[in-house]
């Protein structure tokens, strides 16, 4: 692939975060099963089904899984940042919730702009 060598790497990166944001998103599951009502529960479980068959994807059709991961990272940013509960627990000072949110959501945020990144530096640096 033509370009920085940034963009011939961002594919690695984008893979890497999605594999992680699958991981952790067992840790976040794990964390959050005493805490909330079974359908809420049942709910981010299809959500992380949805990062594990992103996360085969990005062995088989890297492409697609980009722009699954994309989606699925906005879509995970906005439930979690949409909810004040979350800001409760940071202001709380629970260090393993605040450290679960920032984390995950620091990634989130990496893998929206090294999609973007890619795919936009990509898509300029084909001759026209």
């Amino acid at each position: 692939m033509a370009g920085p060598p940034f963009v011939a790497n961002s594919g690695k990166l984008i893979q890497g975060l999605i594999l992680f944001s699958t991981l952790f998103g067992v840790l976040f599951l794990w964390e959050v099963y005493p805490l909330l009502p079974t359908s809420v529960f049942e709910v981010l479980t299809f959500g992380w089904v949805l990062w594990v068959i992103d996360s085969l994807l990005t062995f088989v059709r890297p492409k697609v899984s980009h722009y699954l991961g994309l989606v699925l990272a906005l879509i995970t940013m906005a439930a979690t940042l949409s909810q004040p509960e979350h800001y409760s627990l940071v202001a709380s000072g629970d260090l393993e919730a605040t450290a679960t949110l920032v984390v995950g959501t620091t990634a989130q945020i990496i893998l929206v702009l090294a999609v973007i990144y890619r795919y936009a530096v990509s898509g300029r640096s084909k001759p026209s």
